[in-house]
């Protein structure tokens, strides 16, 4: 079995949230970030990535949320790292490294992010219920197909 851990940025502007946007078999968004390569800082996975699927330069500033899962392919298990982040700066001379199906970013209102194609879409909740000041659990694992999660900061 693979272990993969990744890194996501979760920036919130007013009411807006940044998403990358994706098409395969329709639209729909996912937080921006992506995979740590081996010999690199989750940090530093997370500042790339966030450079190179939407062009800002970012810092850093709390881990929100930690998500686990096992896909469906048996063989993985995903960790995924989502940091509350701020802009430092926008990289006008960035050569975007999309994913393979991103089409762009976007600024989603979160005020309707219920009715966002946002995924995985337990974040639709935990995104709201942090910009409304209402702190839950950090860790938001799955685990064998039943959801495990436990309070307080890690």
């Amino acid at each position: 079995m693979i272990i993969r851990n990744s890194a996501k940025g979760i920036i919130i502007r007013g009411n807006k949230l940044l998403v990358v946007e994706l098409e395969n078999n329709g639209r729909y968004y996912t937080l921006p970030g992506g995979k740590q390569e081996p010999n690199e800082l989750m940090l530093d996975a997370l500042k790339r990535e966030m450079l190179e699927e939407t062009g800002y330069d970012v810092n850093p500033i709390e881990l929100l949320f930690i998500r686990e899962t096992f896909e469906e392919d048996g063989e993985t298990h995903r960790v995924e790292f989502m940091v509350l982040c701020e802009i430092v700066a926008e990289v006008s001379d960035n050569k975007f490294q999309y994913d393979e199906y991103q089409v762009g970013t976007k600024w989603i209102n979160i005020d309707n992010i219920s009715e966002e194609p946002l995924y995985p879409v337990e974040l639709r909740k935990l995104i709201k219920n942090f910009y409304l000041g209402k702190r839950g659990d950090v860790y938001q694992g799955v685990m064998n197909q039943r959801s495990v999660s436990f309070g307080g900061q890690i």
